[in-house]
């Protein structure tokens, strides 16, 4: 499986999981909502999609490893907020605005991945005052 499949099946497997008791999540999340609460709400969603990447086999180290949660903590909360009214046929209306989300990433991130490259070979500050301390032979 690609990536976004992976994210995509274990996002929903979590939804498909508080499924049954949605009014009780519908509670508990009100009740993180306040501000005395930000704190533990904050952990338990970084602890939740953090999982999901582990599950999905990422192993980053990096950057990417903060971004990867952040953007995946926003679609989420976001998609949480649409599955707690949804009441379509399993699950349909919240499922479909996942692969939207999802997709909105990647085309996010081919557009960057292309600018990146372009870039690439351009003028670098840094790289100039690092050959300049370290000159090469």
């Amino acid at each position: 499986m690609k990536v976004r499949e992976k994210i995509t099946v274990l996002v929903e497997a979590r939804l498909d999981a508080t499924s049954a008791d949605r009014e009780s999540l519908r509670r508990a999340l009100a009740i993180l909502a306040l501000p005395q609460n930000l704190a533990k709400a904050t952990r338990l969603g970084w602890r939740t999609v953090d999982t999901i990447w582990h599950a999905a086999g990422d192993v980053a180290t990096d950057y990417n490893y903060y971004t990867k949660r952040t953007i995946l903590l926003g679609v989420y909360a976001s998609t949480i907020t649409i599955f707690l009214d949804d009441e379509s046929e399993g699950l349909a209306e919240t499922r479909a605005f996942l692969g939207r989300r999802i997709n909105g990433i990647m085309q996010f991130e081919k557009a960057k991945s292309g600018f990146l490259k372009r870039t690439e070979h351009g003028f670098s500050l840094s790289r100039f005052v690092g050959r300049l301390r370290y000159p090469t032979a």
